[in-house]
């Protein structure tokens, strides 16, 4: 469905693409969603694998009078699950899940780390549910939070992500998986992370200017991580004819259902973050063909390392400029993640970060967008960063911490206020902003 919007002029001119509803959510509460989103992709992928190696054993019979029924083959005869069959199109609900986790709760406390009750089924439940738009608990509604889909085909050689739907909020979250430990499930996750040469990626279609009159950095490609770019969409190893990057398109879709009024996130955490990155890039300036899927995207990151050069951090600031994008990354201080790798193999280039920045630290929080960085921004993402405890800098634990304990601070904020605050942005950049 194409939308309508109002020139400054007062006339109707209709968007060339679906429009996403304004967000009327502040920071805390917008941001929170995708950390428990993040953090549930890792346990989820242990549930679903262990069950399919059969280190234990689920019972799902609970839910057959929910109308949940054959939910065994989705754990145990492979490593992909469409759950749009279940609720009227709208996947497995949070009140199915907590059935399912309360009926297996000996076995997943054995097989599983204490925190999957509060990743995958209590924090995600608060945090997509309880709170709405405006931050005022609206009591239990886990019925109207659904996993819509979860996909770890091939997950030896291809990355791992899952799609929740929050039918009240109206949002859908698209969640990457971040890297495993070595030597479990994901072989090629580590390999992608150090395969650091760039490769050219086509600048998307809707800001693509071959002659460079948009940006000078904007021609028909531009430069991002090798490995990242092969993951996402041109995976040599994926035995279906498909990439990544078009089953991940299809699902969006499939969880819309061609309802009107979604807004879309793309999110994970340091792998995770990368692609999230990279693939909400690409589909927010998508061209004609994407246009049913509702922009502006959003992506929210945390702890996610370089993904791209110069080139493509343009073409993030272009995306975001014309109201096609929303890009916030939220890292800790001291992590070393998000400073890696600084420049690319053999072609040496300088990566990039692009977006609003978020970073969180022992004492508080600093936000400024890539265009306002100066020299002393460039100190604090530089890789001069502790080495010792490198594994709780990078954890989604200390994130959720440090953002909760923030959240008063954060809460008095929303991330479209400050793309209009030159506080935050710079001046020539907040000026050619357009549609948000």
């Amino acid at each position: 469905m194409t939308e309508t919007t109002t020139t400054t002029d007062n006339k109707q001119v209709a968007s060339p693409y679906e429009k996403a509803p304004a967000v009327t959510a502040n920071l805390y509460v917008e941001a929170m969603p995708t950390l428990y989103a993040s953090n549930a992709m890792y346990n989820l992928c242990i549930v679903i694998d262990k069950t399919r190696e059969k280190t234990m054993t689920l019972d799902t019979s609970v839910l057959a009078n929910d109308g949940i029924k054959d939910l065994d083959r989705f754990l145990t005869d492979g490593e992909s699950a469409d759950l749009t069959e279940y609720n009227d199109g709208n996947g497995l609900s949070f009140a199915n899940i907590q059935k399912l986790v309360e009926n297996n709760e000996n076995q997943l406390r054995e097989n599983v780390k204490d925190d999957f009750f509060k990743s995958v089924y209590s924090d995600l439940q608060a945090a997509l549910s309880v709170k709405n738009d405006d931050n005022n608990s609206t009591g239990n509604g886990n019925a109207a939070v659904y996993l819509t889909h979860y996909r770890s085909i091939q997950q030896k050689v291809a990355c791992v992500y899952g799609i929740f739907k929050d039918t009240r909020q109206k949002n859908i979250i698209v969640a990457f998986r971040g890297s495993t430990a070595p030597g479990t499930f994901s072989s090629r996750d580590w390999s992608t992370n150090l395969n650091a040469r760039v490769s050219g990626m086509r600048t998307p279609k809707k800001i693509r200017d071959p002659m460079g009159m948009i940006d000078k950095s904007l021609g028909e490609k531009v430069l991002v991580h090798l490995g990242f770019f092969n993951y996402l969409f041109d995976n040599e190893k994926m035995k279906d004819g498909e990439q990544r990057y078009d089953t991940i398109v299809k699902d969006i879709r499939g969880a819309i259902n061609k309802e009107s009024g979604y807004r879309v996130y793309v999110t994970g955490h340091s792998l995770g973050g990368a692609l999230a990155t990279m693939f909400s890039t690409t589909l927010a300036g998508a061209g004609s063909s994407f246009d049913d899927i509702p922009r502006p995207l959003t992506c929210i990151t945390w702890a996610a390392p370089f993904s791209g050069t110069a080139g493509y951090q343009s073409a993030i600031e272009q995306l975001e400029k014309n109201g096609l994008l929303r890009s916030l990354r939220i890292n800790n201080g001291e992590d070393l993640v998000p400073t890696l790798p600084p420049w690319s193999l053999l072609r040496k280039r300088l990566m990039k970060h692009a977006g609003m920045y978020l970073r969180l630290t022992r004492k508080g929080h600093h936000i400024e967008h890539t265009s306002k960085q100066s020299f002393a921004s460039g100190l604090r993402n530089s890789v001069f960063k502790p080495v010792w405890r490198l594994a709780k800098w990078h954890s989604l634990l200390l994130h959720s911490g440090r953002f909760e304990r923030d959240e008063k601070a954060l809460s008095s904020l929303m991330l479209d206020d400050l793309y209009r605050d030159e506080s935050y942005v710079d001046k020539s950049f907040k000026d050619q902003m357009t549609n948000l």
